[in-house]
Parts: C-alpha cells; sequence; structure tokens
C-alpha cells in the first residue's frame, strides 16, 4: 500500500463520527437498561471522541487555509502592475481651508487698498 493509495482524511473524521454515534446509541441503550455507570462511561468516551474529531476538522481547515494563503502569495495578479498613483497633492489645506485662506487674504488685500 503506497502513499498514493491511502484514504483522504475526511474518511477517517467520518469514520471517528460514526463511532462518537454508536458510542451515544450503546449509551442510550445502556441508560434504558439501568446501567448507569456504563452510560455515563460511554457519554463520557462519546465526548472525548467528539472533541477529537472537532480538533482534527479544525487542524485540517488551518492547513488548508495555509496552503492557500501560501498560493496566494505566489499569485501572479499581486505582482501585475500597480496603477499610476495620482499626484501628491502640493497643498497641505483642505478644499474648505482653502477657500477660507483665499477670502482671507482677498478680505486684507481689500482693506489696504482702501486706506
Amino acid at each position: 500500500m503506497g502513499w498514493d493509495s491511502t484514504p483522504e482524511p475526511g474518511a477517517f473524521v467520518g469514520q471517528l463520527a460514526d463511532h462518537a454515534r454508536q458510542l451515544q446509541r450503546e449509551a442510550r441503550d445502556a441508560f434504558e437498561r439501568g446501567d448507569y455507570t456504563r452510560a455515563s462511561a460511554l457519554i463520557g468516551d462519546a465526548e472525548l471522541l467528539a472533541e477529537d474529531v472537532h480538533e482534527l476538522v479544525a487542524a485540517m481547515e488551518r492547513r488548508q487555509i495555509g496552503s492557500l494563503a501560501t498560493l496566494a502569495a505566489y499569485d501572479l495578479r499581486i505582482d501585475a502592475e500597480t496603477p499610476p498613483q495620482p499626484p501628491a497633492r502640493r497643498l497641505p489645506l483642505s478644499p474648505r481651508a482653502l477657500k477660507l485662506a483665499i477670502g482671507a487674504s482677498l478680505t486684507l488685500g481689500l482693506a489696504l487698498t482702501e486706506f
């Protein structure tokens, strides 16, 4: 059995999830028979297995996201030519401040020419 014939990780997750459900059914049957100790132990085992399945799926997702992020880093669209940047503003004033400055200078000029 070579590396190319091993099943996907999702198959193992499915088997583990099926086993957790089987443990839950056995616990239900044990509870109905009145074997509370066995039912409690089976429920604990099912919970631990369900947590392991959850962590396994989360690890698989993190790994897949990491590989996709690596592919995105090598994406050629990122290295494409960037659009030209607009020319830098020569005046550091906002349009409103510029209007006020022009108005003030015209007012001062008018006041000085009157006297």
